[in-house]
């Protein structure tokens, strides 16, 4: 509960600095960039998470990865306050809510969709249209596949499932 409200205080003041579209996008791409390098990381990941590491030892870590990584200025100050906040274990959770935030201000949404078999470009596309006439909103689609569907497809938008998978008629046949 505590990290939620936590990452929506950050997330928010981040779109309040972050005034562009495209800066926005890019901020959310160089978050997640550093995000994953640090969970990729045990040595970076003790740094950072453990408390009894002095505080300046670990911002000359989060300088030289801010130096290699080179993300956008207010990143930078971002980075260094949720450090000295110890906040930065919720990093992963401030960029999902960031995420969630500039969908919402640039009306775009996530949809993601399985299908039992791999698509081509032709069918995304127009699978991409059909969400962006539904949903009156910039989809960004995530198409993977799970062979288990036998076929159709399962739709996820928002918190909304849509099963429309041979899997779950059968299911529902035995019922």
């Amino acid at each position: 509960m505590k990290e939620n409200i936590v990452a929506r205080r950050y997330a928010k003041a981040i779109t309040g600095v972050v005034r562009e579209k495209a800066s926005l996008n890019k901020v959310i791409t160089d978050l997640h960039n550093i995000s994953n390098v640090i969970e990729r990381s045990d040595e970076l990941k003790n740094v950072f998470y453990n408390p009894s590491i002095r505080m300046k030892f670990k911002e000359g870590v989060l300088s030289q990865l801010i130096n290699r990584l080179n993300p956008v200025p207010p990143i930078n100050n971002l980075l260094y306050l949720i450090l000295r906040k110890d906040r930065i274990k919720y990093l992963g959770k401030i960029i999902f809510v960031l995420e969630e935030l500039s969908d919402q201000i640039l009306n775009r949404v996530r949809v993601n969709v399985k299908t039992a078999f791999e698509l081509d470009k032709g069918e995304t596309d127009i699978l991409r249209k059909r969400f962006t006439e539904v949903t009156k909103k910039d989809v960004i689609l995530k198409v993977s596949v799970d062979h288990e569907l036998i076929g159709g497809i399962v739709t996820q938008i928002g918190s909304t499932v849509f099963d429309g998978s041979i899997k779950n008629q059968l299911r529902l046949f035995r019922k």
